[in-house]
């Protein structure tokens, strides 16, 4: 059979290039050994379900009545009563792939038990008929919500204490995107649901890594083996770079460059054709990125996401919070060298051009002579286009973007200028907390422009403001090679009058053109 790239469900050796699925897991083994309760999380399409189900397969192999199932029929349910037969029926389900004697009884007491207690009776039928351990992998378990989600820890966390052979799960792995403390809920009375052991072990909750570069060479070597077409050395490298060896988006990428753009077996896949590859996927809006962008109107991620695209100082973001811990579980955000960061350069596009799309939309097709003569860019009369329609468009250019209000300006800029440079061009966007600003490169033809964006709030000083964002843009300038750039200041202070806010200055700074443009 012949096999692919996949990005859709989990892996098939037989159909798929994947690596050895258990490789990318965490050492677990102790957490069996031990008879621990334990939580795994990682964002999703990383390959937690293809993992966890070999690792089930593994444990089986070695004695242990290891049982992956999945939840996720019992999403939204929130009534314990509704809930629990479908916890049930999802346990029957999984343990299909486990010899006979391992199964579940398929009756008793537990069914007809009192409600909120049948989950619990029912594991305890099952580990009572077995004289070997019982393993439950319990994927999608952060979708259970509410009081039924309530039940649940309390059900599991009744049966820890007497867990053992014979008697209760020796070990349960909840396996979801988000780490157990953020989907915790309130009990109806309003008081925070403290599930306390097994569960409140935030040293025992683990996660997924990504590929490793060494780890994406190998999956492509698969595909050149299979069918002598070769990744040259600077494709793999930039197949790890733009991904940061996020598994759905590896194979996607990966998936795009051998079936759409180089179809050709004897023609090898070029760092070029990622590039082409990685702006096919960023249009093509698919499932798994559409996920994320509905993840950015989230209020509790917006506040991470706004203050990531702003530049704000590091300290402006808890990064003990729940709220960022949320954003780094969905795979939306990591620690990086500046600060907190897009998790890699995919997602960073992704941030700017989701949030700024109703910019784009709103811009009319250009009109004015933004190009020169040969039809290279002209970026004088661009920026002077966008100041006048930002003049006429500011007090309404947030209203789709309520979310991130301070960060208005930024992304009104950045779909004014994708919006011109679309299918021409391309807008290159750094940004990261604790950098002060927002980098842009725009790529048109033969020519690349260097853009920093800056903001004069209440609190600060004009002057200082554009004294370090021309140092900042004159180190952008050495970074990418340019002699010239434009340092864009947004004066959001609310007492300035257009007449205050637009105005220009050059400078010099280290030998460089540095125009300075107020908005």
């Amino acid at each position: 059979m012949r096999r692919f790239f996949n990005t859709t469900g989990p892996c098939d050796p037989a159909r798929h290039y994947m690596l050895p699925p258990v490789a990318r897991l965490p050492d677990m083994a102790p957490f069996i050994d031990e008879q621990l309760y334990f939580v795994l999380h990682a964002p999703r399409q990383t390959g937690k379900t293809t993992a966890m189900r070999a690792f089930a397969e593994a444990l089986r192999a070695e004695g242990v009545a290891a049982c992956w199932a999945t939840v996720e029929v019992a999403q939204g349910v929130d009534d314990t009563a509704a809930a629990e037969p479908l916890w049930i029926e999802a346990l029957q389900e999984g343990a299909t792939a486990l010899p006979e004697a391992w199964r579940p009884p398929d009756g008793g007491a537990w069914a007809t038990g009192a409600v909120g207690g049948r989950f619990g009776a029912f594991l305890r039928a099952w580990a009572g008929a077995l004289t070997v351990p019982l393993v439950l992998l319990i994927d999608e378990a952060d979708v259970i919500s509410g009081p039924a989600m309530v039940s649940f820890l309390r059900q599991l966390r009744a049966g820890f204490t007497t867990r053992g052979v014979g008697r209760f799960p020796t070990s349960v792995a909840l396996i979801g995107m988000r780490d157990l403390r953020d989907y915790l809920v309130q009990s109806k009375d309003g008081r925070v649901v403290n599930p306390g052991s097994p569960f409140n072990i935030k040293a025992a909750s683990l996660t997924l890594r990504n590929f490793s570069a060494a780890e994406v060479a190998t999956l492509v070597g698969q595909h050149t083996e299979a069918t002598g077409q070769a990744f040259s050395g600077d494709a793999v490298a930039e197949l790890a770079r733009v991904t940061d060896g996020q598994p759905f988006l590896v194979n996607a990428l990966a998936r795009i460059c051998v079936t759409a753009l180089v179809p050709d077996r004897g023609a090898p896949v070029t760092a070029a054709h990622v590039d082409q590859a990685r702006e096919q996927l960023i249009l093509a809006r698919t499932t798994h990125l559409d996920s994320l962008g509905q993840r950015l109107r989230e209020p509790r991620v917006a506040k991470i996401v706004q203050a990531v695209l702003l530049g704000d100082e590091p300290l402006s973001i808890s990064q003990s919070s729940d709220d960022f811990q949320y954003a780094v579980d969905l795979g939306l955000i990591r620690h990086g060298p500046d600060g907190p960061e897009a998790a890699n350069p995919i997602y960073r596009e992704i941030l700017a051009r989701e949030l700024s799309s109703d910019v784009q939309a709103a811009v009319p097709r250009p009109d004015w002579p933004w190009a020169t003569a040969d039809g290279r860019l002209d970026m004088p009369a661009l920026l002077a286009a966008f100041r006048q329609w930002w003049r006429e468009n500011a007090d309404i250019a947030g209203r789709p973007i309520p979310e991130y209000p301070e960060a208005v300006p930024h992304l009104a800029l950045c779909g004014f200028l994708q919006r011109v440079v679309n299918g021409g061009g391309r807008v290159h966007r750094e940004f990261a907390a604790g950098r002060g600003a927002m980098d842009l490169l725009i790529s048109y033809g033969p020519d690349r422009f260097a853009i920093e964006l800056k903001r004069v709030r209440s609190r600060d000083r004009l002057e200082t403001v554009v004294e370090r964002g021309a140092a900042q843009l004159g180190r952008y300038l050495d970074t990418v090679g340019l002699d010239m750039g434009w340092l864009v200041v947004f004066d959001v202070r609310p007492d300035r009058s257009w007449e205050e806010r637009l105005w220009t200055r050059e400078l010099e700074v280290d030998g460089k053109k540095v125009v300075v443009l107020g908005a």
